[in-house]
């Protein structure tokens, strides 16, 4: 056989090196480029959260610093369409800092090394503009000598706009409405501030996962809060939270709002009710048998109570609180001065009505001359603690 020459350039194979269909190392490099990427690229990011598209699905930045955010979206919609725009024989690529570009001759076929860094940008307002310079390396045929080696300046185009989850927040959409209510009772303002710390801090945590789980608007009433979420699972999600930090019951109510035009199914919207116990931490309650508890701790396992004869702690999940019948007591208070301490009884005088009377002495350290505040339930009298 004789000598080969390239077709395109005409160079023999001993100068140009093994022929690859037809063409000499330099020629083969040329004819097939690896890096087929546009001169130009859009990228958007919304202009309300500053969230973006990647690989088409809407996500929040990882940061909200405007500079930073515009470099997050432009090189994630840079490196998406490099992803995209390779030659169908680079299998895997890699990025890799511009530097080690520099000493890399060798490559297994179907791989590539992807540098890029900007080279200039107009980033004071939108649409925001980066450049690019964008290095490839790569081998795609085995009888490949050198790597291909090229460069191409991209210039990505950041353009304001508002994500679907934004548009909908914007336009007042709701899906569900969490209700929290207190059993025969309107909510404390301590509970009302504990709740929508905890909302708060769930709805940021839901939001990772549920971009929906945005809270729409949060009404005050009477007797609970209305929080307007834009799902139903964070909806129920807090629903749950609150449950597990407060005790409590959960139900749900559905309500037909419409049709979906597009679908043609039917909307419905949810309520999600949250009743918390109606037990508050120093509230008196008696069970069945007549005993009397000051309590101490309300959470979702149940009542953390102190008993008023013995003073001693006890705890009781939410199945015993039912099972025993304990109920909120009715009660007066007063305060009485100690006048005298034997060890079986101590002697008090009402500080109002300056009557004396004897109480069975209790479990816990008493001074004469000091006041302590005192309950009075079904008749009898019990030692809440010192006046403070």
């Amino acid at each position: 056989m004789g000598e080969r020459f390239c077709y395109r350039c005409g160079i023999s194979e001993s100068e140009g090196g093994p022929l690859i269909d037809g063409l000499c190392q330099v020629c083969y490099r040329k004819e097939n480029p690896v890096l087929l990427i546009d001169d130009e690229i859009e990228a958007e990011v919304c202009g309300n959260c500053g969230s973006y598209k990647k690989r088409g699905v809407w996500v929040d930045p990882q940061t909200y610093d405007l500079e930073g955010l515009i470099f997050e979206v432009a090189e994630n919609a840079l490196l998406e369409t490099i992803g995209d725009s390779l030659d169908e024989r680079v299998e895997e690529f890699e990025v890799v800092p511009p530097e080690e570009l520099d000493g890399m001759n060798e490559l297994p076929v179907g791989r590539a090394l992807v540098a890029f860094e900007p080279i200039n940008w107009h980033i004071e307002h939108f649409p925001a503009v980066v450049t690019y310079e964008v290095r490839v390396k790569a081998r795609i045929h085995e009888l490949q000598r050198e790597l291909h080696d090229e460069n191409k300046r991209v210039t990505v185009y950041v353009r304001q706009t508002v994500c679907p989850r934004c548009s909908k927040f914007l336009g007042g959409y709701f899906e569900a409405i969490l209700q929290v209510r207190a059993e025969g009772r309107p909510l404390s303002e301590e509970e009302r501030k504990a709740i929508g710390k905890l909302v708060e801090e769930k709805v940021d945590e839901i939001m990772r996962g549920d971009r929906m789980g945005f809270i729409q608007d949060t009404i005050e009433k009477e007797e609970g809060l209305d929080f307007y979420m834009g799902s139903t699972s964070s909806a129920r999600k807090l629903a749950h939270a609150i449950r597990e930090r407060f005790g409590g019951t959960i139900s749900e109510a559905y309500e037909l709002v419409g049709v979906d035009r597009q679908t043609s199914r039917e909307v419905y919207r949810t309520s999600v009710s949250v009743r918390i116990p109606k037990f508050r931490k120093g509230d008196i309650v008696t069970d069945g048998r007549g005993n009397v508890y000051e309590v101490e701790r309300v959470d979702g396992r149940g009542l953390s109570l102190r008993n008023l004869s013995t003073w001693e702690s006890e705890h009781r999940n939410w199945k015993s609180v039912k099972r025993e019948g304990m109920d909120v007591a009715e009660r007066e208070e007063s305060e009485a001065m100690v006048t005298s301490v034997t060890p079986t009884e101590v002697q008090l005088m009402d500080m109002e009505t300056y009557e004396t009377y004897e109480l069975e002495r209790p479990e816990m350290e008493l001074r004469e001359g000091e006041v302590y505040r005192i309950v009075s339930v079904g008749g009898k009298r019990y030692f809440l603690g010192r006046k403070e």
